[in-house]
């Protein structure tokens, strides 16, 4: 499985942290997130080291919230990249600078399930990230990939240009 593969789903379902009590606010947000634990049952080491290695390291991304991303978060999961992502949320609490989402979303690429929890401000948050991704049915390879890291996210100011109709700016 491929970096994006694994880390798209995640950044999708950060820039969804907002709250009655304390929102997350519009604009310009950097987000980093490093996994600290990279399992690949099945896999050989010699494809696990270079994906490890590659995955162990803090992958940093800039994305522009918009307002509209802000009063409904949970829309940009469900309709990231123009399509619904399949997503079906067991909690989806934002409320009170807690983050609390557990997700099981389907696509092409097959089933992911994730578990994030941690708090926000404003202008920050910060979360365990625990995911699993199980490839579809007569998929070659190996089956199941399990990620645990963290969540590290800052609104860096307004936003650098225009969203894209994804809602994503990279800047």
């Amino acid at each position: 499985m491929n970096k994006l593969a694994v880390v798209a789903p995640t950044l999708v379902l950060c820039a969804a942290c907002s709250g009655s009590a304390v929102s997350l606010q519009p604009g310009q947000w950097e987000t980093t997130i490093q996994f600290s634990s990279i399992e690949v049952p099945g896999a050989p080491e010699a494809q696990l080291a270079p994906m490890r290695a590659m995955m162990g390291q803090p992958q940093t991304s800039s994305a522009c919230m918009t307002p509209e991303e802000a009063a409904h978060p949970t829309n940009k999961m469900m309709n990231s990249e123009g399509g619904s992502q399949g997503c079906q949320f067991s909690e989806n609490t934002f409320t009170g600078g807690t983050i609390r989402v557990h997700a099981s979303c389907q696509t092409p690429r097959g089933t992911m399930t994730m578990n994030m929890d941690g708090s926000y401000t404003a202008t920050t948050m910060q979360a365990r990230i625990n995911q699993e991704i199980h490839a579809p049915p007569n998929t070659p390879g190996p089956q199941t990939v399990r990620l645990t890291g963290n969540l590290s996210g800052r609104r860096t100011g307004d936003c650098t240009s225009a969203p894209t109709p994804s809602g994503n700016s990279a800047g």
